[in-house]
């Protein structure tokens, strides 16, 4: 049974528009021969066409347009025949689409007819349009099939510089992604898949965890998108239970501290669970103070703009920081700082009061 394949674009209102290609040769462009006109000043009379390169592969030929095909944002020399496959971003000038095969689409199509006749707005002089992400198939393929791993930062205390516990920071393994988290955080944004990101990186720490014999503390992210959710709770759950060994402290988010009422609820939530939890990038933003004093973390830790070069910063700011870390303390926090790259930072942060210390001086994140 052969392929049939789908042209998805969307509709001036965000929804999304299936376009069946029925049948190949598939003409793109202004001219009322094509079977997809497109009215749009950037798009030639005969634009470019769609056609099977073999049993199971399309492709697509510029027809000497005047602003261009694109696949994957990629121009394409005039008449030459590329081959396409499902998941490919077309471009016909400033006209998106993605190429999609039946097995992929929802039972929203719309019939070829319907849609002879489609008028586009494009600014010329605006880059491509990107309402389609490049990489999405091998995204959730990363996902589906866990192609993740983590690496772990040692965290120490200061007096005898002891390894205390781990930050769990996450890394793609898809060869044909980026590693960075970084990246794949970017791209996940753009796919509306933060959360399923956060847990795979979690769920990948947990398995290496199971792995060390004895208990092991691990300090893990989340992303502010999950926050109060059940789904948050069922993936801790599930977490433990992969690596009952884990002495788990989550990492919450500045943006989140600042809902009182629902953090004083998480913190409960949590402490029922056996799991502790950090404010992290304390100070990156607004300190939040008085949210701190509502619901006092088991851990704070310190961003590192504010550690870094502070045995080279002025009076007011090591002042600064030194009260900072004695009002954590005041609470029963645990003081943390984060970004600790010199002997000189280290001696500061050490006479300042904090306890625990994570940075390139004491370990750099290894591959687990």
């Amino acid at each position: 049974m052969s392929t049939v394949w789908f042209l998805e674009g969307a509709t001036a209102g965000g929804d999304a528009l299936f376009i069946p290609l029925e049948s190949l040769p598939f003409h793109v462009g202004r001219d009322n021969t094509c079977e997809l006109r497109l009215i749009s000043k950037d798009v030639s009379r005969l634009h470019a066409c769609i056609d099977r390169l073999n049993t199971s592969q399309l492709s697509l030929s510029d027809l000497g347009s005047t602003n261009g095909s694109f696949v994957n944002r990629e121009r394409l020399e005039p008449n030459v025949a590329t081959p396409l496959n499902a998941g490919d971003i077309l471009h016909f000038g400033k006209s998106e689409f993605r190429l999609k095969s039946k097995s992929t689409v929802l039972n929203q199509t719309i019939a070829a007819t319907d849609l002879m006749n489609m008028t586009v707005m494009a600014d010329l002089s605006a880059p491509l349009p990107e309402h389609f992400a490049l990489q999405e198939q091998e995204f959730l393929e990363m996902l589906s099939q866990d192609l993740v791993t983590v690496a772990y930062q040692p965290i120490v205390d200061f007096d005898q510089r002891r390894l205390m516990a781990y930050e769990v920071l996450g890394r793609g393994k898809h060869p044909l992604l980026p590693q960075a988290p970084i990246r794949l955080l970017e791209l996940a944004s753009l796919l509306g898949k933060e959360v399923a990101l956060s847990e795979a990186f979690r769920s990948a720490g947990a398995r290496a965890a199971a792995n060390i014999p004895g208990p092991v503390r691990l300090f893990m992210n989340t992303h502010p998108s999950e926050m109060f959710t059940e789904r948050l709770y069922a993936s801790l759950d599930q977490i433990l239970a992969v690596a009952p060994n884990m002495d788990l402290v989550i990492e919450v988010h500045e943006t989140a501290v600042a809902e009182v009422d629902k953090m004083k609820v998480m913190a409960e939530r949590l402490r029922s669970m056996g799991v502790k939890f950090a404010y992290d990038d304390f100070g990156a933003g607004q300190s939040r103070l008085n949210e701190l004093a509502e619901v006092p973390p088991d851990f704070v830790k310190f961003d590192m703009s504010l550690i870094r070069n502070i045995d080279q910063a002025s009076a007011t700011k090591q002042n600064m920081v030194s009260r900072l870390v004695h009002m954590v303390k005041d609470l029963g926090s645990v003081a943390l700082a984060e970004g600790v790259e010199s002997e000189g930072e280290a001696a500061l942060c050490q006479r300042m009061g904090f306890q625990l210390c994570q940075g390139y001086l004491t370990g750099r994140p290894a591959l687990v």
